[in-house]
């Protein structure tokens, strides 16, 4: 039997609710031309997770592994000696792509051969309507949703999101892995994010190059507490955590005074009802605050062969 033409991976941990209706989602896929394979990690799931997987065995071409250590990047290395075909395509366990969404993929990385990573299309499915208070000209809903509408065309590492990222499986084959030190772990709901930036970031500064595909579209599905401000605001720490761990230490914020102002306005503002300007202040207040505790955190290196 032939080698399936891509791999798409995702890990999932304690989702048993809400993963039917992904799993449903991805039976509806079109099949790429040469077959595909789909690799879900559970990764220490508490739940009936496992059971649930298992319950697709048989609708999808699905090869299930299980990570008891939690760590989504470790869960995703983990899964990489399963990979076949000629593109790696990573996901999460909250998405519901549309029906081309691999032939899309692979057809862009075909008639792209210049680029080695490619991104697509991520829509977010509301649960409810938005709030006022709740505005992309306050926060960018890239950093809270995954989201990315852009034209397709060539891109760096910062337009394409972990929900709908593809590189080519060449490069996992001589050896590149995921660092293990950012993204969620179970542990810590602080945790430092960026850890498919920080993939994309260092491949970039490898000199590989990156290619966006619209037509490759997903919708990436919010739950009612990520519309909530306090899941904002740990959001907001966890990214600026991610950007001082990650970055080098000159590009982000120094002035240790506009850390103190924004962290006196954030306090009054909590006194204040919820309006576009309250969620601004508190948001940068919790931002700066992460990128400071992420720059004094050890800093974890990872070999990665070009």
């Amino acid at each position: 039997m032939s080698e399936p033409a891509l791999t798409v991976f995702f890990a999932t941990r304690n989702r048993a609710h809400a993963i039917p209706r992904v799993l449903e989602a991805f039976t509806g896929l079109r099949s790429p031309e040469g077959g595909w394979k789909l690799v879900v990690t559970d990764n220490g799931s508490g739940d009936d997770t496992l059971a649930v997987l298992q319950g697709f065995a048989g609708r999808l071409p699905l090869t299930i592994l299980s990570c008891p250590k939690p760590g989504k990047n470790r869960a995703l290395n983990l899964a990489l000696p399963e990979l076949q075909g000629r593109l790696a395509v990573f996901t999460d366990d909250d998405v519901l792509p549309d029906a081309d969404w691999l032939v899309r993929l692979l057809a862009a990385a075909d008639e792209h051969p210049e680029a080695d990573m490619f991104g697509g299309t991520v829509a977010p499915e509301w649960p409810r309507p938005k709030p006022d208070w709740l505005s992309e000209e306050v926060v960018e809903f890239s950093m809270l949703y995954s989201q990315q509408l852009r034209p397709s065309g060539p891109c760096g590492f910062a337009d394409i999101f972990g929900p709908n990222m593809a590189i080519r499986a060449d490069l996992f084959r001589a050896g590149t892995r995921f660092a293990e030190h950012v993204g969620p772990d179970g542990t810590n709901p602080l945790y430092a994010m960026g850890s498919e930036t920080e993939l994309l970031r260092r491949l970039e500064v490898a000199g590989h190059r990156g290619w966006f595909e619209a037509s490759a579209r997903l919708r990436h599905i919010i739950r009612p507490e990520q519309m909530e401000e306090g899941w904002i605001l740990e959001r907001a720490f966890r990214y600026g955590a991610g950007e001082g761990r990650n970055y080098v230490a000159g590009s982000l914020p120094k002035d240790i005074l506009r850390r103190v102002v924004y962290r006196i306005a954030a306090q009054g503002m909590r006194l204040m009802p919820h309006s576009p300007r309250r969620l601004r202040i508190r948001y940068r207040d919790r931002w700066l605050a992460g990128a400071a505790a992420g720059r004094q955190a050890p800093q974890q290196g990872s070999a990665i062969p070009r």
